[in-house]
């Protein structure tokens, strides 16, 4: 009888598991689906910070490769992604760092194809309470120790992303207002120094 329950037990969780698996990755192909559409928009943004400051401004995204943060009130950091290289503008200093893409946490929304599995290491995949959370690590992004990004359920809508530096610091962007837009104007995406 002992053998009998334990064989029940194991079959119950075998099979609740594989349907657990299957219900995730049909849920990780809709995310995908969604990021590789996710071009040409433009959201207005409000960036908060566990250290505790607070920005509001506007992004606009082109894939592949193209971003700009335009952060708004008396902030002179001005980010540009120009396919390659994505730069940080201070532009009260007239200075620019400057790092690959690819080294990036934008390269999640940049990148032309994503393959959430192949190109990221998925730590979690959660759907509760009309909420997705993807919270994802990568070695090759720069002191960054993971990144979580948040959508409604029903539709699949980027809200939000959460990223966690190797200091602890965490600083959450919410999207407000996004928009489809036909295209930019490529100048858009060019660093000009004034």
């Amino acid at each position: 009888m002992k053998k009998f329950i334990l064989y029940i037990f194991l079959i119950f969780f075998f099979f609740n598991e594989k349907k657990i698996f299957a219900v995730d990755e049909k849920l990780l192909k809709q995310i995908e689906t969604y990021l590789n559409q996710f071009d040409n928009i433009s959201s207005e943004f409000i960036q908060s910070s566990s250290i505790g400051s607070q920005e509001t401004g506007e992004i606009l995204i082109s894939k592949p490769g193209k971003l700009r943060i335009e952060y708004k009130k008396d902030n002179k950091l001005l980010i540009v992604a120009d396919g390659k290289w994505l730069h940080y503008f201070d532009t009260d200093l007239n200075e620019i760092q400057s790092i690959i893409i690819q080294k990036s946490p934008a390269w999640i929304l940049l990148k032309k194809n994503i393959n959430l599995k192949n190109d990221f290491n998925i730590k979690k995949l959660e759907k509760k309470n009309g909420k997705i959370t993807l919270t994802l690590v990568d070695k090759n992004f720069e002191n960054i120790e993971k990144i979580e990004l948040i959508f409604s359920a029903n539709p699949i809508e980027l809200k939000k992303w959460i990223i966690i530096d190797n200091q602890e610091v965490e600083t959450t962007v919410g999207l407000l207002n996004i928009k489809r837009k036909k295209k930019f104007n490529p100048k858009t995406f060019e660093l000009i120094k004034n």
